[in-house]
Formats: structure tokens, sequence, C-alpha cells
């Protein structure tokens, strides 16, 4: 979803997506700051797999370029979609607001890539206070470019996917990612206390490891293997765990 950036630097884990009362509520309770400046949610960098996380519960994917590569295009009943009159005038698919009618009088405004297929869109809908779409039955509206990994979000049967775009996996980007997943995971080995050691004998140890014991037993000689001689003069072999 092109909406939904990522970026983590200078200890910080910065957070562009669309408006949605549950990520900036959920979004609090994880430490998350507004940056009016930046337009960007901030968060610790450490609680990046938390945030990750908030976006693909509330979004259905956080953006990653795995998931801007595989898109659909779907059909869906606009009046399905429409919000509680309380949470505003919106209609969403998929994490995404695809309508919203701004006042009772003012007409329905259709997200960026979201077009009228069959129906008319009522002029007026809700109250003064709490405006409505109020779409009737026979609007139908298709939203495109939407991520597959979204659709787990609604319920099977609420859309029919009409079109599908399997577009080029952009390598630098997921270059970039490898490169700040394998740096973490050189904090993580950093941090971690050396693993402790199983000794077991060298008919265990070729089980363990997949191999016919003079195998280990050569290894053992060679230094290939930690391993040590007992009072009897045979080898015990040493597992790291």
């Amino acid at each position: 979803m092109s909406d939904i950036t990522v970026t983590t630097e200078d200890g910080k884990t910065s957070v562009c997506s669309p408006y949605d009362t549950t990520f900036v509520s959920k979004a609090k309770t994880i430490g998350g700051r507004w940056n009016g400046p930046a337009k960007a949610w901030q968060f610790d960098a450490r609680d990046e797999n938390r945030v990750r996380d908030l976006l693909r519960e509330v979004y259905g994917t956080d953006g990653s370029p795995t998931d801007d590569s595989d898109l659909v295009t779907v059909r869906v009943r606009l009046a399905d979609h429409e919000v509680s009159y309380r949470d505003g005038a919106d209609a969403k698919f998929a994490g995404r607001r695809i309508a919203t009618r701004p006042g009772r009088d003012s007409d329905v405004r259709l997200a960026a890539n979201v077009v009228l297929i069959a129906g008319k869109l009522p002029s007026t809908g809700g109250s003064m206070r709490y405006p409505q779409i109020n779409a009737g039955d026979d609007v139908i509206v298709e939203v495109r470019d939407i991520p597959r990994a979204t659709l787990s979000l609604e319920r099977e049967g609420s859309y029919e996917i009409v079109g599908e775009t399997r577009g080029e996996v952009d390598v630098d980007a997921l270059l970039t990612e490898r490169e700040q997943l394998l740096a973490r995971l050189a904090e993580i080995d950093a941090l971690l206390p050396e693993p402790e050691g199983t000794e077991t004998t060298t008919q265990e140890a070729a089980k363990a490891l997949g191999v016919s014991v003079r195998t280990v037993q050569r290894w053992a000689a060679t230094g290939k293997v930690e391993a040590r001689k007992n009072d009897q003069g045979r080898w015990i072999i040493t597992i790291t765990i």
C-alpha cells in the first residue's frame, strides 16, 4: 500500500499512514507520538516490530514492497462497508477509506482509485451532527490497487476480485529491508548470552548432527567440533544449543 511508509533512523521509527481512529488509539498505547511538522507518528525504534504488527492489524499491511507487488481490483457494495454513524460519515475497505460525506448535504466523495460502477449516490444523508453516506443496495464501487494481503481484514464474500496486477518487485527496497533486518539480527546476537553446551556421546552427537559416528570422531580429532576424552579414552562431544 503506497500510502503507508515505515522508516527507522536515529533511534526513531516513523509511520505515515491514512488517518484511522483505531490506529491512533492503539499507537498511543505503545508510546506513539504525533509529529506535526513531519506529518508522521513516531515511536521508539525498539518497538518497530510492534508498530508493524499494529499496521497489519489495522490496515492489513505495513507497506512492505512484497505487499505492494501483488495488487488486486475489487468490486463492493458500498453500503456493506459504511462505518457506524458515530465513527464518521465514511466507508472503509481493507483498511482504506474509500468514500466519505463531509456534511449532511454535501456530495459523497470517492477516494483515489475508487470509481462508481452502478447505482446513484444520494445527495443527502444522516443529520447535521452525524452525516452519513446512506448508499442504497444498488450502489457498487470498484476499488483498485488493493494489496492482496489486506483482504484478510474483510469478510469473504463481501467483495469480488475483478482484476489482478503483479507488479515488478522493488529490488532496491527489498535489499534495503534485508540489510535492516540483518543489522537488527546482529544487534540481537550481540545482546544474547553465549549458548550453553550439552555434552553427549559420539553416537548421540552423530544422530543430532545427521552424520556418521566415524565423521563425528574425525571432527573431534581435528578440532572441528568441541570435544574432550573421558577417563575411558572415549570422545565426549559438546553441542551448543
